[in-house]
Parts: structure tokens; sequence; C-alpha cells
């Protein structure tokens, strides 16, 4: 089908890890006729859990991008991974998505992950919808989720748009659909008496929510009157777009109860791109005017966002775009204003997770796959990389932001093919991930590899296996260490040598080392550039050392962050100081201006959240104290379990989960989140 702005709806499916969200994807494409029968995930059969990886476990580990027609809208959806090690695929899905569907499981309610994920996409200003999943099961609590849903969503309202019937007994009986009125979901065996009581109930509470934030359900509300369908449908959209509520809808992905009035309330509620670049959170991403990026050939020239690079034998290499403006074809040539590069498009495809289906043109609001050719390989695109049409204007969208590596390995290829293949795999599964990290050593033959968690570092050595055939040992896994400068300092250092009684060198450099809050990362500056008469490749080798030493080259050997370095004033009075003087002056000058600002190394903590029965809380608490935790929150959940919110150094978080399994019988969850770096005990002040 041809897709045009107002018929497309772009959106991610996020949520807690195991709360249905594969499952929903497929009952999502049964619907709209992709697919005959269902898949499984505990049988490794679904669309969107292409990796073999992710169907062995039977998690989601990598965004797969799906399209699928309902009803005269073009869909593409994104199935998220729910675990925090893969969180960089939720990070770049939410960056170029238009809407969220949040799913919550009706049993374990709002969990962690489900929770911080829509924290991140209200950074993003995304409006969404609700589905609490898994209403077949014994125990389902509707009412429960939408209180947690209130009490941690802040100003965004949940707006129940059904109600669940259920017996004396607490089984569901029925679905009620709050805008038609009429019974959806399983075949409703509740009385006529129940329906109309939790119709009417249910409608005035929807109508109330909804006369907080939107006029006219307000005048309805006070009028004592029910809305007409298409005026209640016109107000839930305001309310949604605005992101003053999120529509809930609930039922059940595994038996398909209501994923049709799912796709119907997306259709519905959530905006097309136009609508969403047009939103004050779209601005923000987009903010280049049409008659800036005019062609004189007619139209707009085509401008996309880069979602990931993909090395793959199968269907062969492509980069995943999203397009903002103007139309790509085959032979279209693209220039990446981050680096300046010049590429030509092989040919367009229509995304089906792991499948392809090339078409002859993309247009603004579609999320497509560029491939490569032959005659023009792909180049290293990055995630956040901005793609604009030869001859349109230079300019860069707004950056996509990835939590940095907490967890370093050590790899060793076990035969000489291995060694010799490593570093070129490394490659591409860093090009692919951007929370991945690699570099050579710490010796001959070696690489250390850094990434999110443990999980994250073993679906790297067994991808290395599975898809480059490189077979790996590996060491122990290591905390990546921060380090930062505890107060300011400015220093001039000067470098000088006589190498003959004719011949001297000599290079001064004056450097200055600011800290800076948490999450600001390094800042390194160089206005020394704008004053200067050297040459070119002596500034070059100049921000070279400083590069180096923030990336680790430090005494401590850890990267720098929270800092800003300005290189503020480089001389030299010798006419015969060349480049290797310079970069020897700055790297001095470098650890002097360190060791005065005084270094402090930072360890990673994560949020941890463990829920369990609640006998075996104290148990947990006793261990989190042994792991120097600080305990933020004991609550008690209403099914007789208990949940505890603590701050854990990464350094006592690994193989946690081995040791949580072993004290709980195996009956705790967790989850864990970067939250803060903090300095390492046992620092001299």
């Amino acid at each position: 089908m041809e897709a045009h702005d107002d018929t497309i709806r772009n959106f991610g499916i996020i949520a807690h890890i195991d709360a249905g969200k594969t499952t929903l994807t497929e009952r999502i494409l049964h619907e709209t006729g992709q697919l005959r029968v269902c898949g499984a995930v505990e049988d490794g059969t679904t669309v969107s859990d292409y990796l073999l990886q992710e169907r062995e476990r039977g998690i989601s580990i990598v965004s797969a991008a799906v399209t699928c027609p309902w009803r005269g809208m073009h869909l593409t959806l994104l199935d998220t991974p729910g675990h925090i090690d893969f969180t960089a695929e939720v990070e770049r899905s939410l960056r170029v998505m238009d809407a969220a569907v949040a799913v919550f499981c009706a049993v374990s309610g709002v969990q962690a992950q489900s929770e911080m994920i829509w924290r991140r996409a209200k950074n993003y200003g995304l409006p969404g919808l609700a589905f609490v999943n898994k209403l077949d099961r014994d125990g389902a609590d509707f009412e429960g989720v939408l209180a947690q849903m209130s009490r941690l969503f802040g100003e965004t309202k949940p707006l129940p748009l059904m109600r669940p019937l259920k017996d004396a007994n607490g089984h569901l009986t029925g679905i009620v659909d709050l805008v038609t009125g009429q019974p959806v979901g399983p075949v409703c065996t509740a009385s006529l008496d129940d329906l109309e009581l939790a119709l009417w109930d249910g409608r005035h509470a929807l109508l109330e929510t909804l006369a907080e934030c939107d006029d006219d359900a307000m005048a309805a509300f006070l009028e004592g009157r029910f809305p007409e369908r298409g005026d209640l449908l016109a107000s839930i959209r305001r309310a949604t777009l605005k992101n003053a509520v999120i529509p809930v809808l609930c039922g059940s992905a595994r038996t398909g109860w209501c994923v049709r009035a799912l796709l119907d309330a997306v259709a519905a509620f959530l905006p097309s791109p136009k609508e969403r670049l047009e939103s004050s959170a779209g601005k923000r991403c987009f903010s280049i005017s049409e008659a800036k990026l005019a062609s004189p050939a007619g139209g707009t020239y085509a401008v996309m966002s880069v979602v990931k690079s993909i090395r793959s034998p199968w269907p062969g290499d492509y980069v995943a775009v999203r397009i903002y403006s103007g139309v790509v074809r085959k032979g279209t040539q693209l220039v990446d204003c981050n680096r300046d590069l010049t590429w030509s498009v092989g040919a367009v495809w229509r995304l089906n997770a792991s499948d392809v289906e090339e078409i002859s043109e993309a247009h603004a609001g579609e999320v497509v796959g560029l491939a490569a050719s032959p005659e023009s390989p792909l180049p290293c695109f990055r995630a956040g990389d901005t793609l604009v049409e030869e001859g349109a204007p230079r300019f860069r969208l707004a950056k996509m932001r990835f939590p940095e590596p907490v967890l370093s390995l050590v790899l060793e290829g076990i035969a000489a093919e291995d060694r010799q293949a490593l570093p070129n795999a490394l490659s591409a599964l860093v090009e692919e991930d951007p929370t991945l990290r690699w570099k050579q050593g710490p010796q001959d033959g070696q690489c250390t590899i850094s990434g999110l968690g443990e999980l994250h570092l073993q679906v790297v050595r067994e991808r290395l296996f599975s898809e480059h055939r490189v077979s790996t040992r590996a060491g122990r896994p290591l905390v990546a260490y921060r380090a930062t400068v505890a107060e300011p300092c400015r220093i001039t250092r000067e470098f000088k040598r006589q190498l003959s009684p004719t011949l001297a060198i000599q290079a001064q450099v004056e450097i200055q080392f600011e800290p800076l809050p948490q999450n600001s990362g390094a800042i390194v500056e160089f206005p020394f550039r704008n004053s200067t008469s050297l040459p070119k490749e002596c500034c070059e080798a100049i921000q070279q050392a400083v590069t180096e030493f923030v990336n680790g080259g430090s005494p401590s050997g850890f990267p720098l962050t929270n800092t800003r370095i300005t290189v503020l004033e480089v001389s030299s009075q010798s006419p015969d100081t060349s480049e290797p003087v310079f970069l020897t002056a700055t790297r001095l000058a470098l650890v002097d201006a360190l060791c005065q600002a005084r270094e402090v190394v930072l360890e990673p903590v994560m949020r941890l959240e463990v829920s369990a029965p609640a006998p075996q809380i104290g148990a947990i608490l006793n261990d989190l104290n042994a792991r120097r935790a600080k305990v933020l929150q004991v609550e008690t959940l209403p099914d007789q379990s208990a949940c505890a919110v603590a701050l854990v150094p990464v350094a006592e978080m690994i193989s946690y989960a081995t040791s949580l399994r072993s004290l709980t019988a195996g009956r705790a969850l967790f989850t864990a989140e970067p939250a803060a770096l903090e300095p390492r005990p046992g620092q001299d002040k």
C-alpha cells in the first residue's frame, strides 16, 4: 500500500521484560493479516525475535521493525527489548517513533523497567496508550494497575477506556468498552445489571478525568450528559496528543482479546508524523522549516536520522532510517552531516524484522531500510547520524544519548584464526550497538569489550560465534570505572630540549581543568586555535593528545567524565619544533593539571529493585547491606510480597543473579538500571 503522512502511525511497544510485548506484536501481525498463524516466544517462532540468542533465551535483544495495514492506515511498530542491558535499542526506538504503547502485566503491575522506560518516553514528549495484558490469568488486577499508574506517572493521568467484569470469586466474566458501550474480548457471561452498572461507573470516571483537560468534555460533564461517540473520540485524541492522559485498554495478547480495539485506538488517538513534528517536542527534534529544504526540482530535500546499521550476510548490509522530509529512491545520493560522508542508496526496503521487501520509494514519516550495493558499500553510519540528500543544507538533528558502559570483559580468540578475526568482528558489532565498546589489550592477541551488564557481554560473545564464527575465552567481568577532578586548576607546562649546540626544540601549553555536574561527560575545548599560527599538523597533535588522555590515557587508566578540559594557549619559540614536541608537551601538561586538580576515581552505581515473598525480604536486605548498598525504600505489596529499592555499586552486582537465586530458591526477581557515578571508597581526601 502507498503511505501518506496522515495515514501513517509509527509507535514503539515498550514494557518490562516478560510483560508480553513480543506476543502482542505477533498478535497484531495476525489480526492485520500479515500472519496466518501466531508464533510463540517459548517455541522461538515469533517474527520479531529473529536472532538465535533471542529464540534460545525467550527475550528480545534488538528492536525489530514490522509494518502492517489497518483500516486504511499504515502502521510501523518497533518491538523493543525489556531488559536493561539492551536499553540502547529502546532509546533509539523512542527517538524516532511518534508514540508509544506501554504494555503492563495485569498480575505484576507497573514493574521497575516499565516505569523507567515510560519516564524516558516522557522525556521525548511521546504521547501513548497503555495495554494491560494477561487479563486471562489468575490474580489479574486491572484496578491495581490503574492505581499504580496514577501514583507513578505524574501529570499524565490514566484514562481507562475499558472495564473488566468479575464474578464473586474474582473470575473474569467479560470486558466492557466504555466508548461503544458494548462487551468486547471474551464471551460475556455477566448479568445485564452488572454490565450496566460497570458501564455507568466507568463512563462517569472516564468523563470526570477527561473533563480536567478538555473543554468540550468539561461542558458535557457539567451538563450531566455523556458525549456522542465522535465528540468523545475527538476529546480523547486532543488530551492524548498533549500528554494530559494515557488511554488504557485491557485484554490478553495470548488469546487475542481486545487487540483489535487496541489497533483502533492506535489509529484514532496516536499522532501522524506531521502532527508529531508540529508538537513542541517534535520541533526540538526537527526544527528546520520546509522552506529551507525546498528543492529546485520541486518538493523538499530528503532528510533522515539513522536508527542503526546492520551488517548481515542476509538480506545484506543496510541502514535503518526514519525519514523526516522528502522522498528516497534507489540511487539517491545521501550525505552524512556528522562526518561529511557521501553514499548512494542501493535499494529501499520495507522492514519486517529479519525479512525485507523492496519498494520503489519511501516518503516522509516512514521507517525503512536503505540497502548497500556492490558499487557503493555501506559506510560506518552511527545511530543518530543525520543524512540529507545531496544539495540540501547541512545541519544536524537532535542527538541520541546512550548510557555509558559499566562492565568490561577481556576476550581472547581460542585459535589463531579466531584471534585474527576478533577485531573485525567486534568492530561490526560496535557499529550496530552504541553502548558497546572495544579496544586492543591488555595483552597481545586480547581485546577488552565494555557493555551495560553481564547479559549484554554474554550475548556479544554468543553473537561473535553464531554470526562471525569467532570462538573466544573470557576472563572475569571488570567494573568500568571513570575518573573526574575535585577542584579547578590552571597550569602552564613547558617542554624544552637542546638536541645539539645549534638545534633546540621548545613548546609551551596552558591548560585548564574544571569539574562539572553529574552526567555532564567530558567536554574538551580548544580556543587556542582561533589565535594560533601553528601548522595544522601541530594543532591536530595537540587535539590527539587530549583525546587520548580523556579516553583512558591518564595515570589511573580510567576515562575522564564530568570534566571540562580547555587548551587555552600554545606557543613555541623554536622554528624546529614539530608535532611530536607539541604532543609531548600537551601530555605532560595534562598529567600535571590532573594531579593539581586531584583526580577522583568514580564507580558506577545501579538502582536495584528486588521483589520477593515478604518472609524473604529480610535475608535480601542483609545481603544488600553486605554489598555496600544504600537501601532507599522497602514496600509491602498487596500479593503478600515485598519490594526493596537500593543503590548498589556495580562491583558488588557481579553474579548477583546467581546469588539471589540461591538465597531465595529462585522466588525473587530483580531489575537494575544505571543510576550515578560515585567516588570509590578508600581514596584520600
